[in-house]
């Protein structure tokens, strides 16, 4: 065990990649520091970034992607219309279509990976919704984590896949997210049905939140996972965000266990252009071979939204694995997505923002149940009073 740590030490550049991710960042953090800090808590704030004159006049391309997610969105409302639900045309629609193509150049050069994903909210219901598109743990992307080949790898024995299936929630509030769902699996050598479970909680405190999620799922034909992640999130301040994530996908029926543990530097450099800092590290175990690093991957992926239904990322890496004895591997992707249907309201609050409102609703929530508290107290009292005079 001591030589297998020996040999990560030595073939490892851990504190040189994280020197360089932190060099990335400190020159940001240095103009921060030099100029006086006259905005309050949290340093300066994210340079605004106004629409494009193309949204604002409602050119082409825009009046295009409006026709289209129209196009998408009436197909919820004349299913709602079938039903005769009218009261669909004055909610929130979720309902969108999302498409991803990405070009991927790595040592084995130029490849290119799509992904389609259709969510359609079900009539008379705010709960269900329909999922169809590719499936989602295909994702193929240079650079993944081990537990992200592994979902891959059970996907990969049929290239051709895709999925269809229906979600909902059981409980959803601001800290708790319970849902399940289910559907079939279209594959060449035929369909395969699958179930999910999933519980998210968020615990907040006053600097960093801690949120955890929990994932059972279950196909006929790969059998059962479960998959746990943690992340730990601090605010620095108006312009970055620090996170931490680990994630382990463990499968009854096979004795090779996946873990990740990644860090994350975000750096907001307006509200529609930003910069992520990422080193991924991935380990393993089974029974020949105890518990080892797997890869060591560094990335900075640079995302521009261009319009709120269109944005594209940059992502530069270099990944090094145990398979290959630690030579770097460098690769290069970028992604152009574009959203049709619901994509949201552009309105942008920094993590330091959006930390300091949820410590002002969390103080609310404290207050209003103490006060219910004293006034449940203070009834008792009273009962007693009335009942030993």
């Amino acid at each position: 065990m001591s030589q297998c740590v020996k040999n990560i030490l030595d073939r490892l550049a851990v504190p040189v990649l994280v020197a360089v991710v932190m060099l990335c960042a400190v020159p940001a953090f240095a103009d921060d520091a030099a100029a006086p800090d006259t905005t309050g808590p949290g340093g300066a704030r994210v340079e605004e970034e106004v629409l494009s004159q193309g949204e604002t006049d409602r050119d082409y391309y825009q009046q295009k992607q409006e026709e289209w997610s129209q196009q998408v969105t009436s197909t919820a409302t004349w299913m709602d219309g079938f039903f005769d639900d009218e009261r669909y045309k004055s909610t929130s629609n979720k309902t969108y279509l999302r498409l991803r193509v990405s070009p991927i150049v790595d040592r084995h050069g130029l490849s290119f990976n799509s992904y389609v994903d259709l969510r359609l909210a079900l009539p008379n219901s705010e709960r269900w919704l329909l999922n169809i598109g590719g499936d989602p743990d295909k994702e193929d992307q240079f650079g993944s984590s081990p537990t992200e080949d592994r979902e891959s790898a059970d996907s990969s024995s049929d290239e051709r896949n895709a999925y269809m299936g229906v979600s909902t929630f059981f409980k959803r509030t601001r800290t708790r997210n319970v849902g399940m769902g289910g559907g079939i699996k279209f594959k060449n050598q035929g369909i395969v049905p699958y179930l999910s479970l999933k519980w998210i909680e968020l615990w907040e405190f006053k600097d960093f939140d801690i949120r955890a999620s929990q994932r059972f799922r279950y196909y006929t034909d790969t059998g059962g996972e479960s998959k746990t992640q943690v992340d730990v999130e601090w605010p620095i301040a108006h312009k970055f965000f620090f996170r931490t994530t680990g994630s382990a996908l463990l499968k009854p029926d096979d004795p090779i266990n996946n873990y990740d543990l990644d860090f994350s530097l975000y750096q907001y450099l307006t509200t529609r252009r930003a910069i992520q800092y990422k080193v991924r590290t991935g380990y393993s175990s089974s029974p020949d071979r105890s518990f080892y690093m797997d890869r060591v991957i560094y990335e900075v992926q640079y995302r521009q939204q261009w319009r709120d239904w269109f944005y594209t990322n940059l992502t530069p890496q270099i990944a090094s694995y145990d398979s290959r004895d630690w030579k770097l591997d460098p690769g290069f992707r970028i992604d152009f997505n574009v959203v049709i249907g619901h994509h949201g309201e552009h309105e942008f609050k920094s993590y330091f923002d959006e930390k300091q409102k949820t410590n002002e609703i969390k103080a609310r929530e404290d207050r209003e149940k103490a006060l219910q508290e004293g006034h449940e107290r203070l009834m008792d009292w009273q009962r007693q009073q009335e009942k030993n005079p």
